[in-house]
């Protein structure tokens, strides 16, 4: 679809007197209810924050997320804008090393840079990938638990990339959405869409999906993930996985994925990298 039918504010730059500091960061979801801050329950957003408003001393503090991931799930490349006073000038650089210092281990700032006036780490966002990690593996690994997903054996890859080849391109996303999801639309742009098989740090056989698109609907992913798999272990054909696309019905997709396996990769702020595909569609 073509960007201008997004959907997204014409203008969300920080307003006079406010400064935005861009983080790159990584966490593991075991840990926290998701990113969005939610009372009483531990998330990345308020852990982030509390971090800040100690580091800086200054409690007039927004952060937002490029996304919000849920519970469980973790993170590789999670981007993120702190918006605080101008007057505040400790250095951007000074937010890697002072934050990382205050957060627990279960999140790192990686990257941490001044961001134009202009950005926001949602709505400037060009592209999200995701990625999700199956290992042939017991129910309980104690290395692995919670960080990947366990499934009995690997079934054929062409099969699977039957079925990723389907995704790619503009669709509607129903049957792959969430109850809980809000969007006026569940129209989204598909990049890329595959499966690797790969080796664990362990040498324990894993299969790993990437998936990239211009946006996300709420558990699409993992509902994406969780049909996908069961469907190649009976050995049903990407006819029938188009079909269920197609069909826009909720209750033809397969029981949605265990978050343990998800990944926030990567979030593409480059307006050329996926120009090629409004051309194309």
């Amino acid at each position: 679809m073509a960007r201008s039918d997004w959907h997204r504010p014409s203008e969300f730059s920080a307003p006079e007197g406010r400064r935005r500091v861009a983080l790159t960061l990584c966490y593991d979801g075991r840990a926290f209810c998701g990113w969005q801050t939610q009372n009483g329950w531990p998330s990345v957003q308020q852990t982030l924050l509390e971090a800040v408003i100690s580091l800086t001393g200054i409690k007039d503090v927004t952060i937002c997320g490029s996304g919000r991931t849920d519970s469980k799930v973790h993170a590789m490349g999670q981007v993120a804008h702190i918006e605080l006073p101008s007057t505040c000038t400790l250095p951007a650089k000074a937010f890697l090393h002072g934050l990382n210092a205050l957060l627990p281990y279960t999140v790192r700032i990686t990257e941490s840079h001044d961001a134009e006036p202009s950005f926001h780490a949602r709505y400037s966002a060009m592209a999200r990938e995701y990625r999700y990690f199956w290992a042939v593996m017991p129910k309980h690994n104690p290395f692995l638990e919670g960080l990947v997903s366990p499934v009995k054996e690997i079934p054929d890859l062409k099969l699977l990339n039957s079925y990723a080849e389907v995704l790619k391109g503009t669709h509607d996303f129903t049957t792959f959405t969430g109850s809980g999801d809000q969007s006026p639309s569940k129209v989204r742009d598909i990049y890329l869409s595959d499966f690797e098989e790969v080796q664990s740090f362990y040498s324990i056989p894993m299969v790993r999906y990437r998936i990239c698109g211009n946006a996300f609907l709420y558990h699409m992913v993992r509902s994406l993930c969780g049909t996908m798999m069961g469907m190649a272990l009976e050995g049903r054909s990407a006819e029938e996985f188009r079909d269920i696309l197609l069909s826009k019905d909720r209750s033809r997709a397969a029981k949605t994925a265990d978050p343990g396996g998800l990944y926030l990769w990567r979030i593409s702020y480059d307006p050329e990298e996926f120009r090629w595909f409004e051309e194309l569609h």
